[in-house]
């Protein structure tokens, strides 16, 4: 799928876990899950979800009625308007249908601490209430219910490795966007910050990382020098 295809990549350790980790995932055909914001703070709110297995099929995807308005700043990243809001069903409705679809499940999301804090604290805003976590001291999150929640944006990092500078990045590895690590990996991007468009770009990434021979950092910095 990748441009580097041609040259077959030798892989460390940890790169080789990520690879089983992947491998396993599309076995269990796992759950990807995308959400969109009114925008990125504590306070933001669900304005659409989807949930689609790692196999294809889609399971919810749906937008979601905030209580606030859209911020112009949201709009140009989605494209999504009050307008197109102002008919989707309110996020118990919403929250009625996805977490029994979760529940029990292990979920990949691209940046799971924001959508795990975007699904607590709306919510929260509507006398709902997540799971209780059980005690973790490193992912995924799990919950007595069950549910196992992967990054998969840490996942990507630590097998393109790309070293940061970034104290925040702990394993040392620097994050990427979705379209970016997408690219990186020879995979065709064309629609972006939709949820069902990003499930399965996420999807997609997760097969590369699973397949022959995906690319890495180390391996594209060779060609390059």
């Amino acid at each position: 799928m990748n441009s580097l295809s041609s040259s077959v990549p030798r892989y460390n350790a940890q790169q080789g876990l990520v690879r089983e980790q992947a491998r396993r995932w599309l076995e269990q055909d796992v759950l990807v899950l995308d959400t969109e914001a009114t925008g990125l703070g504590e306070q933001a709110q669900l304005i659409e979800v989807a949930v689609m297995t790692l196999g294809g099929r889609v399971l919810l995807d749906t937008l979601v009625r905030p209580t606030i308005a859209v911020p112009r700043e949201a709009t140009l990243i989605h494209g999504l308007t009050d307008a197109d809001l102002a008919q989707a069903p309110r996020f118990p409705e919403v929250f009625a249908r996805l977490w029994p679809l979760l529940q029990g499940r292990t979920v990949l999301a691209y940046g799971m601490p924001f959508d795990y804090r975007l699904l607590g604290y709306n919510a929260h805003l509507h006398g709902l209430a997540l799971p209780p976590e059980l005690e973790r001291e490193t992912p995924p999150v799990q919950l007595v219910d069950g549910t196992r929640l992967h990054c998969l944006m840490q996942l990507y990092a630590q097998f393109w490795q790309e070293p940061s500078l970034d104290s925040r990045n702990q394993d040392g590895w620097r994050r990427k966007a979705l379209a970016m690590a997408a690219r990186q990996q020879g995979i065709p991007v064309q629609e972006t910050h939709r949820a069902l468009p990003d499930c399965r770009l996420k999807a997609a990434l997760v097969q590369a990382l699973a397949g022959e021979s995906p690319a890495t950092w180390q391996a594209v910095q060779a060609l390059a020098g």
